[in-house]
């Protein structure tokens, strides 16, 4: 992760590399492309929100819906150490989009501080 900033315009953000996580998440399953492309997307989002959020403990951002991808998590603490999995439980074609995937679904954010209650 890379931090950046542009004083003269009162920009700041912050740069992040998941290839190696991703390659080790995807590395054991034969997710289809559209699914595959998710996951890195979910795993950018709990890596952002990791650094952003700044306090010692995990998020989970969980995608759970009645299409044919049913679930997908993407685990991740303030070390940045990230784990995720899917499960495909219908046909998923290379071209298949997020609506199509999901169907109906919802998201979650779970913030779990490794101390109290997060209160």
């Amino acid at each position: 992760m890379h931090r950046y900033l542009f004083e003269n315009y009162s920009v700041r953000g912050k740069l992040v590399t998941v290839s190696e996580t991703y390659q080790q998440l995807l590395s054991n399953h034969g997710y289809p492309a559209p699914v595959q492309k998710l996951l890195g997307e979910l795993l950018v989002a709990a890596s952002l929100l990791t650094a952003t959020l700044k306090f010692d403990g995990n998020i989970t951002v969980q995608l759970q819906s009645d299409g044919p991808l049913k679930l997908a998590v993407i685990n991740g603490n303030n070390h940045q150490e990230m784990r995720g999995v899917a499960r495909v439980q219908a046909t998923v074609t290379e071209d298949s989009t997020l609506h199509q995937l999901i169907g109906n679904g919802v998201i979650v954010i779970t913030i779990s501080p490794t101390k109290g209650d997060g209160r």
